[in-house]
């Protein structure tokens, strides 16, 4: 703890001597030519430097934290564990399951995988934007890049076989995507409407085969659902594709970061956030019984059953 604070304070020093420059170089460019507007001109370049010297002392910080606490904190709950905080689930790999919108740019980090109760999983953070022009009164085009998605992609193994592509998307949920698979007709995504009213106002389903969509969503599974998007703060999407289950969770957040540089890490509480982030990977294995294989009808691969994309690493 005392190395990383150090590190920390390495971090947070730079950061304040950036500033500090930055401002007393804007401030000294007033008062010689008493031209406040200097003091903006600064600003700008100031910021990009301070950003290019904070880089590295910011990426030493983070990383000791992930090594030091993130590796040992999974390695309590997970078997099998692989941990790389630089990678994470390709951009082929979400872009295979035909369900997400993948804008222009794309990020993943934080990669995880391993097996809880003998479950096997991926999980990384993803950052999707994409690129929007607007136009202003006076002909004017600016580009900005707006975020599509920001939050946790996790895959799992399903325990049932199915061999038509499912979805379920919270509604609110801002990224989803409903298009044919290969250019087939009869494999359009078509609403299905559930029995449960109270499921419906909360969820939209879409399947290739409507009764694939009722084979996996059963009453109870529903009920499931609906409790998980209870317990979490960001919008769910649930795709069933090639025997997986791939839950994406649209909450604006990064997972297994230190925080803030300006506080002295509390390994208590660093070790309950830790604790609290594990969970949101290990309640969907717990809450939808993902290790009960009593539903298993087939032993066979996803590619002999005419399943959708492999899980691609």
């Amino acid at each position: 703890m005392d190395e990383l604070n150090e590190l920390r304070i390495a971090a947070r020093n730079r950061l304040l001597c950036c500033i500090g420059g930055v401002v007393a170089l804007g401030i000294a460019a007033v008062a010689a030519t008493r031209q406040p507007f200097l003091l903006f001109f600064f600003l700008v370049p100031g910021i990009i430097v301070s950003a290019l010297l904070m880089k590295k002392p910011r990426q030493r910080y983070r990383a000791a934290f992930k090594q030091a606490y993130v590796r040992r904190a999974l390695q309590s709950v997970f078997t099998d564990l692989y941990y790389d905080p630089e990678r994470g689930i390709s951009y082929d790999t979400i872009a295979a399951t035909r369900m997400m919108n993948m804008g222009d740019r794309f990020r993943s980090e934080d990669y995880i995988s391993g097996r809880y109760k003998d479950i096997p999983f991926e999980q990384s953070d993803v950052h999707i934007e994409e690129e929007r022009q607007s136009t202003d009164s006076e002909g004017h085009t600016t580009t900005e890049y707006v975020t599509i998605f920001r939050g946790r992609w996790m895959i799992f193994d399903f325990n049932k076989t199915f061999k038509a592509n499912v979805q379920i998307a919270q509604k609110g949920f801002p990224n989803a995507k409903r298009k044919r698979f290969f250019g087939k007709k009869e494999e359009l995504f078509k609403p299905v409407e559930m029995e449960s009213e109270v499921f419906n106002k909360q969820f939209r389903v879409f399947a290739q085969n409507e009764h694939d969509a009722f084979y996996i969503i059963t009453p109870s599974f529903m009920e499931r659902v609906q409790s998980l998007a209870a317990h979490n703060k960001g919008k769910l999407l649930f795709c069933f594709v090639g025997n997986r289950l791939h839950i994406a969770i649209h909450d604006n957040k990064d997972s297994f970061e230190p925080g803030s540089i300006f506080k002295r890490p509390d390994e208590e509480k660093l070790t309950q956030k830790l604790r609290v982030e594990i969970g949101v990977i290990t309640q969907f294995i717990d809450e939808l019984s993902l290790d009960n294989n009593l539903f298993k009808q087939s032993q066979q691969s996803p590619a002999e059953i005419g399943g959708g994309s492999p899980w691609i690493n």
